[in-house]
């Protein structure tokens, strides 16, 4: 090391003959001497030079120790509760085994292969299983404070060995997630809950998980992030617990994970986000009809539908030449956040995707245009002790051998809203409460049957018929098989032809309760029972007003 490589408190001055100095490192890989004029004129800039030296010296250690940072947060970190387990990965392979890392090397925990006693402080809390189908896993149990740090597991598969590497952080306790805050107009906040503490040296480190877990942020080390990807998209408040982010950073949807830190203890982790990722909607409509695609959004926002002939953000009617005769537009009669998309005239052209954005999606929708309509009226009363409600498909459509390729869809509109409530090929899917336990399907004729049927029940029912993609080749009817192939020209840009159902057939069934002379009668009884009971209040009130003016006349 040189001489202004060194601190100058750590120069030593030795005299010489002359009026001359010498002054030699402490290190001793270095000396000179100076007259004392000479010493005089530069010992002001021997100074400046030392602290520029110190400044340089800091700036390199601070780099180092931030190098060392990231290059932990490089491994998979995992954050465990106290008393929690850590999984250090399943394997199908013929061996596995687990290592801590600590500063003299590498320290087995377990392995599946030999019987290993495992070092003290983990005795009792390590776990090794191989699952029915083969999968080996291996498990830290009851986790302790001291677990945290560096682990490897080793998977070897078929004579290839595979390493995999995570940085464990085990924290007091683990508060329950909290929602990605969108801001009006712009932007979102990250809340993480810091609970008072005694300790001053509290810090917060943020990480956001995609496909890995990165670190960005360490107010231990910087208010500002660490990551270049980060600079100028966060806003740090209350010493770190409260970030706004653009939306930049929160468009793929990701997760953050702050820790809070007491020292190098982590006190806390706490989960926000990621944005709710809206589910695909099946959509099932018959050419003709009017739709209305419901979505709420922010209306500070970019907001517009991308639909399989351009974007439509506007409440002025638009015509896509691949949609002659039908208008397009977004309805402006709704309330403030209400962004309805409404199609005039559907026919086989429509059948795609329809994507709502608020900056974000919000609504992802799937329009199936089915070729064959047919309608039907069914009417109940409260005598009725169940009604029926068949799918007609069978006279209507020419399937040969194909029958028992379809499967049979039933939904109900529900405030605007298609609500499926059976589904031949999935009986497990959830019932809507109000018909739970009095929906049940026929196969033989395609029907459901409510039980104990309410006015309430009244309403518009569908089925909806699809024939799975591998049996609508060579089906008897050939109208029905031209429009399916007019079908496959609008799908097969967004899905996987291979293995889409098609829709065949829509039937829409509109129920009605009906009252019957038992029902009038009854209300009749109800009315009279009622008049009767007010004429007989009212006669009552008569004749205690009669009664008290006759007495107040006899008092005068």
């Amino acid at each position: 090391m040189h001489l202004m490589e060194k601190p100058y408190s750590q120069v030593r001055q030795h005299p010489n003959v002359g009026g001359s100095s010498c002054h030699t490192s402490e290190t001793g890989y270095s000396n000179f001497c100076v007259s004392g004029r000479q010493e005089t004129e530069n010992s002001h800039e021997w100074i400046e030079l030392d602290r520029m030296s110190q400044t340089e010296n800091l700036t390199i250690l601070l780099a180092v120790l931030l190098v060392g940072v990231l290059a932990e947060e490089n491994l998979k970190a995992e954050f465990k509760a106290l008393g929690g387990e850590l999984e250090l990965g399943l394997c199908f392979g013929d061996y596995i085994a687990a290592y801590r890392i600590n500063a003299e090397g590498r320290e087995l925990l377990g392995e599946s292969t030999t019987p290993v006693a495992p070092p003290e402080a983990f005795k009792g809390r390590i776990n090794f299983t191989v699952q029915d189908d083969g999968l080996l896993s291996l498990k830290i149990m009851n986790l302790q404070f001291s677990d945290s740090g560096n682990y490897i597991r080793e998977c070897k598969t078929d004579e290839i060995l595979e390493n995999h590497h995570k940085h464990l952080y085990v924290c007091g306790e683990e508060i329950s997630q909290q929602d990605i805050l969108l801001m009006p107009g712009t932007g979102a906040n990250l809340l993480c809950k810091v609970a008072a503490s005694k300790a001053s040296e509290t810090t917060v480190k943020w990480y956001t998980k995609r496909h890995n877990t990165s670190l960005f942020l360490d107010t231990k080390i910087s208010l500002e992030p660490l990551q270049e990807d980060f600079k100028g998209h966060v806003k740090v408040s209350d010493k770190g617990s409260l970030l706004h982010v653009t939306d930049d950073l929160i468009k793929d949807r990701p997760r953050f994970i702050c820790l809070v830190m007491d020292g190098e203890q982590c006190r806390s982790f706490q989960t926000i986000g990621p944005l709710e990722e809206p589910g695909v909607k099946s959509i099932y409509r018959s050419v003709g009809e009017n739709v209305s695609l419901t979505c709420s959004v922010d209306h500070l926002r970019q907001n517009y539908w991308e639909t399989p002939f351009g974007l439509v953000n506007s409440s002025k009617p638009v015509s896509f030449k691949e949609t002659t005769g039908s208008q397009i537009f977004v309805s402006n009669n709704m309330k403030i956040g209400h962004y309805p998309l409404v199609i005039r005239s559907l026919s086989s052209n429509h059948s795609g995707t329809y994507k709502c954005f608020s900056t974000f999606l919000v609504e992802d929708y799937i329009m199936n245009i089915c070729p064959v309509h047919a309608s039907s009226y069914v009417s109940f009363s409260s005598e009725d002790r169940n009604v029926s409600l068949t799918c007609r498909y069978i006279s209507e459509l020419q399937l040969g051998d194909k029958t028992d390729s379809v499967s049979i869809l039933w939904l109900r509109n529900s405030n605007g809203e298609d609500v499926l409530i059976m589904d031949s090929e999935d009986p497990s899917i959830s019932m809507p409460k109000d018909l739970e336990g009095r929906v049940t399907y026929s196969e033989k004729d395609s029907s459901i049957v409510i039980t104990n049927p309410k006015e309430e029940d009244s309403g518009t029912y569908w089925c909806v018929v699809l024939l799975e993609k591998a049996a609508s080749e060579n089906i008897d009817n050939n109208n029905l098989m031209e429009a399916i192939n007019d079908q496959d020209e609008e799908y097969g840009w967004f899905t996987d032809e291979e293995f889409r159902n098609v829709c065949l057939y829509r039937q829409v069934t509109n129920l009605s309760f009906h009252i019957t002379n038992k029902d009038t009668k009854s209300n009749l009884t109800i009315y009279a029972v009622c008049g009767g009971v007010i004429a007989f209040l009212v006669l009552i009130g008569i004749v205690v007003g009669i009664k008290m003016r006759a007495k107040n006349n006899s008092v005068i």
